[in-house]
C-alpha cells in the first residue's frame, strides 16, 4: 500500500511538471489570436491584471513573509515583472504579428539553451561542452525552420525573419525572468512571485493601456479573442506556474528540466489544431534538433547534479519561466 501511494504522488509529481510546461506551450500560439483583436498595451495589460487578481490570495495566505521582503529582493520582483513580462508580452506580441504559431512555438523552444547561456554569463554557472551543443542545436532548429524551402515561403520571407527575431526577443526577456527569479527564490516563496510580479507588471502598463483603452471599442475582438486574452492570463502564466513550482518541490531540478520538452510540443499542437497553420515536414527536422538540445541541457543538469553532490555541495537548477 506505501509503495502504491508512492506511485501515486510521484505520478502526481509528474504530470504537474508536464502540464504545467503545457500550458507554458499554448501562450505562443494564444497570443497570436490575442494580437489580431487588441492593442499591443492593452492586451497584456488586461492578461495580467486577470492573472493578478486570481493569484493575490496567495499574498494573502503569506502576507507575513511579503512584509519580509528586503529591498533587494523587491528590486528583483520589479525587473521580473517589468523585463520578464511587460517586455515578454510585448515582443512576443509584435514578434507573433508576423510570424505564424509553429514558427513562434519553435523560437520559444530556445528557451532552455538560452536559461544555460544566461546562467554562465551573469551567475557564473558552468558552461561545459554539452551546454555549447545544445545552444547550437536550438539555433540550428531555429534556422531551419524559418529558413527552408515552402515554410519560409508560405509564412512571408523576411518578414518571417524580423517576426522571428522580436519572439527571439521574448526568449531574453523570459531568460532574464529566470535569472532574477533564481536569485530572488533563494529568499522568496517562489510562489509569491508570480502575484508580485504580476502587480507590478500591472502597474508598469497601466498608464499607456488606459491611453488605449479610451480609444479602443471594446465590442470589436470576437468571442474567440476574449477567451484567448482569459485564457493568456490565466493558463500559461496562473496556472502553468503554479503546477510547474508545485511539480518543481519535490524533484531535483534535472528531473524537472526534462519535462521541459512539453513546451514546444503543446505550442506545436495548439498552433496545428486552433490555428490551423500547415503542417510541414521540415517543422519535424527542426522540432528533432530543439528536443536533442533540451536533452542535453537536462544531461548537463543532471551530470552538475551528480558533480555537487559527490562533493557535498547543493545543487540548485535555474527553472523559472514566465507564461
Amino acid at each position: 500500500m506505501r509503495h502504491e501511494r508512492h506511485m501515486m504522488k510521484q505520478f502526481a509529481v509528474f504530470a504537474a511538471l508536464a502540464l504545467g510546461m503545457a500550458f507554458f506551450g499554448t501562450g505562443t500560439p494564444t497570443a497570436k489570436v490575442v494580437t489580431s483583436g487588441f492593442p499591443l498595451l492593452l492586451a497584456p495589460f488586461l492578461r495580467l491584471l486577470l492573472a493578478a487578481v486570481l493569484t493575490t490570495p496567495l499574498l494573502v495566505v503569506f502576507r507575513a513573509e511579503v512584509r519580509r521582503i528586503g529591498r533587494r529582493d523587491w528590486l528583483l520582483v520589479v525587473g521580473i515583472g517589468s523585463v520578464g513580462l511587460v517586455a515578454f508580452s510585448l515582443f512576443l506580441m509584435t514578434g507573433m504579428g508576423m510570424v505564424n504559431g509553429v514558427v513562434g512555438a519553435m523560437v520559444m523552444s530556445t528557451s532552455p539553451a538560452a536559461v544555460a547561456l544566461g546562467a554562465a554569463w551573469f551567475l557564473g554557472d558552468d558552461l561545459g561542452p554539452r551546454k555549447v551543443a545544445a545552444v547550437v542545436l536550438s539555433v540550428a532548429g531555429v534556422v531551419i525552420i524559418n529558413l527552408a524551402g515552402e515554410s519560409f515561403q508560405a509564412s512571408g520571407g523576411w518578414t518571417l525573419v524580423l517576426g522571428a527575431l522580436l519572439v527571439f526577443g521574448a526568449v531574453a526577456s523570459s531568460t532574464a525572468y529566470s535569472l532574477f527569479a533564481k536569485q530572488a527564490s533563494r529568499e522568496v516563496r517562489p510562489t509569491l512571485l508570480i502575484p508580485l510580479a504580476a502587480w507590478v507588471a500591472v502597474i508598469v502598463l497601466a498608464v499607456p493601456a488606459s491611453v488605449q483603452a479610451i480609444r479602443f471599442d471594446f465590442a470589436t475582438p470576437s468571442l474567440e479573442q476574449w477567451l484567448a486574452l482569459a485564457w493568456w492570463g490565466v493558463g500559461p502564466f496562473g496556472i502553468g506556474t503554479l503546477l510547474w513550482f508545485v511539480g518543481l518541490k519535490y524533484v531535483q531540478a534535472s528531473t524537472a528540466s526534462g519535462f521541459m520538452g512539453a513546451m514546444p510540443a503543446s505550442g506545436l499542437l495548439v498552433s496545428y489544431v486552433w490555428l490551423g497553420d500547415r503542417f510541414y515536414w521540415i517543422h519535424l527536422v527542426g522540432f528533432g534538433f530543439i528536443v536533442a538540445a533540451i536533452a542535453l541541457v537536462a544531461w548537463a543538469h543532471r551530470r552538475s547534479e551528480t558533480r555537487d553532490e559527490s562533493a557535498g555541495r547543493e545543487f540548485r537548477g535555474c527553472h523559472a519561466h514566465p507564461g
